[in-house]
């Protein structure tokens, strides 16, 4: 799992957007992103527990960044947790997204 430096939102927003770089990844976190500002660590992690998922994609990638925005601002925020699905058929990811304090 490659841990990503970012300085911005708007990068977060885009590999949260991404999902899962690594399919073969065995998780639990597949992951992760350090926001250099303030250092707090954003990861994703497989998920596959009763939630229903906040934001759905049928491909690869989520494409509605309006929608995701608002989820990546709340965890930002209120570090309110998030679950993305992507995919389709066998090929579907899950992943919940939460925000950590400096470790």
């Amino acid at each position: 799992m490659q841990n990503y430096p970012l300085t911005t939102v708007a990068g977060l927003v885009d590999i949260i957007g991404a999902g899962n770089p690594d399919p073969s990844a065995s998780g639990p976190v597949v992951v992760q992103a350090t926001l250099m500002e303030d250092k707090r660590v954003v990861k994703g992690c497989y998920y596959k527990g009763p939630k229903t998922p906040d934001i759905t994609s049928k491909f690869d990638v989520i494409m509605d960044d309006i929608a995701l925005r608002k989820h990546v601002d709340a965890l930002m925020k209120d570090g309110t947790s998030f679950i993305t699905e992507t995919g389709t058929s066998d090929m579907v990811c899950t992943l919940e997204w939460t925000i950590h304090d400096p470790e």
